[in-house]
């Protein structure tokens, strides 16, 4: 049984590796992108943008938290920051549609 354990670990760190890269890429093509539409209010969706991202990448990071606190703690850390991330991105649109 223990090398099931190490293969569903692998396969759960190379999920936290393959979505954090992709996290990664689209942050750095945002920031590019925020250089160059600097200002005004495609800027702010922009930093909308990032900070979701952001949240995200934390909330799959948090997998990485299950050898030392379980996976009842990391699981509950990912919903935490994916619900934060969704709400920052709810309350930003809902901020944009009233102007």
């Amino acid at each position: 049984m223990p090398e099931a354990v190490n293969i569903n670990s692998l396969m759960l760190t190379l999920f936290v590796v393959v979505t954090v890269s992709i996290y990664i890429i689209i942050i750095i093509i945002f920031m590019n992108a925020r250089r160059k539409y600097h200002g005004g209010l495609i800027e702010k969706v922009i930093n909308m943008i990032i900070s979701t991202i952001g949240f995200l990448l934390v909330a799959d990071i948090a997998f990485l938290l299950i050898p030392l606190y379980g996976f009842d703690i990391s699981y509950q850390v990912n919903v935490i920051f994916k619900i934060i991330a969704i709400t920052l991105l709810g309350v930003g649109g809902l901020n944009f549609l009233k102007r």
